[in-house]
């Protein structure tokens, strides 16, 4: 059957920062492919198939919306994720049954910043800073390696199932 996942994402940023949501994503999955539960799969909008990163086969999960909103220093990103789905048994533990969502699904959502101030100041990889958010954890403030000056408040993304 056809499953729903749909994720959102919030981030706070100062007048500092420069802030871009990337197209990759990493999730948790049951592979039907490979027949075990929970593993990472490596997904990018645009890609009609997910990589499962157990033997890094393709998988039949896929970023089927990705959508993003600026609305003063907030930022946030909704996706779709849409995989194909069944019942079965891990493959390497018997006693674990497949879910269409994990008990504790996890993502890991990427993202680019850049510094304000040290654009200004001529350095020139000011827009360098690659990051992540991760579901599980709490409100992590973010501040320029380079002149520490903050740039960015993440909140951990949400994972919902949907019809």
């Amino acid at each position: 059957m056809l499953s729903h996942v749909e994720i959102t994402a919030r981030v706070e940023v100062t007048p500092a920062a420069h802030f871009v949501w990337s197209n990759r994503l990493d999730f948790t999955y049951d592979c039907l492919v490979c027949l075990r539960v929970g593993r990472v799969v490596q997904l990018r909008h645009g890609m009609p198939y997910g990589l499962c990163t157990g033997d890094e086969h393709p998988a039949p999960i896929r970023v089927t919306a990705f959508d993003t909103t600026d609305h003063g220093t907030e930022r946030r990103l909704r996706c779709r994720v849409t995989s194909w789905w069944a019942p079965f048994t891990d493959l390497e533990d018997p006693d674990v049954r497949a879910s269409e969502l994990a008990a504790e699904p996890w993502v890991r959502l990427n993202y680019r910043v850049g510094c304000h101030a040290c654009r200004d100041n001529g350095v020139d990889d000011w827009l360098g800073i690659e990051g992540h958010l991760r579901s599980g954890t709490g409100p992590v403030t973010s501040s320029c390696p380079r002149c520490e000056t903050e740039l960015m408040t993440a909140h951990a993304p949400e994972i919902n199932l949907v019809g």
